[in-house]
């Protein structure tokens, strides 16, 4: 559902912060700090247009919205015949800032697309040279897999800190203390 691949590209803009965009950055040697996005509209037919630019709209919605910062290029390449009347209704409700960011792009788009993505990183199914077991799309290929790149995110960091000084916190408690009741009743407390 639309509802759906809105909340995951949600969540992919969140995994970009961290921990993917600074293990890229880390890899490459200087700072990263925004995506490109390819959606393939191949197959899309008339009957099913108005959902696809309705996502359209939402997606590039949420990105200027939420993500201002993050999307450095979104590439729809099929696009079918048409789409660029419709897309120039849509736009209207756009930033033009994020407006510049789409590139509308018919069957022949693999000449832009490599000047943005070297064909080593491009799945094999839009001309490039990648061919990750499972497919690129569900892959999560990436140099935030790599000892030598990765960091745990900072949300994680957090959660081990306060998890550390917690344990610390609880490594002087109580063992084998006498509590003294009045009366005439002595517990030992474990």
């Amino acid at each position: 559902t639309s509802e759906r691949m809105l909340t995951n590209l949600a969540v992919e803009y969140e995994r970009l912060a961290d921990p993917r965009l600074p293990a890229c950055s880390r890899k490459a040697g200087h700072l990263l700090e925004t995506c490109c996005t390819i959606m393939d509209m191949k197959g899309v037919g008339i009957s099913k247009a108005p959902q696809v630019y309705g996502y359209i709209r939402q997606a590039s919605g949420l990105s200027q919205n939420y993500y201002p910062e993050r999307l450095g290029r979104f590439y729809l390449i099929n696009a079918p015949w048409g789409f660029s009347g419709v897309w120039s209704m849509i736009k209207g409700w756009l930033d033009p800032v994020t407006v510049a960011k789409i590139h509308i792009l018919g069957s022949s788009y693999q000449k832009e697309l490599f000047e943005q993505v070297p064909p080593e990183n491009l799945p094999k199914r839009f001309g490039g040279q990648c061919e990750c077991p499972g497919g690129c799309e569900l892959s999560d290929m990436g140099p935030w897999h790599e000892d030598e790149w990765f960091r745990p995110a900072k949300w994680a960091r957090e959660a081990t800190a306060a998890a550390d000084k917690s344990a610390e916190a609880g490594a002087g408690a109580v063992e084998g203390v006498t509590l003294e009741v009045p009366g005439d009743a002595v517990g030992e407390a474990t």
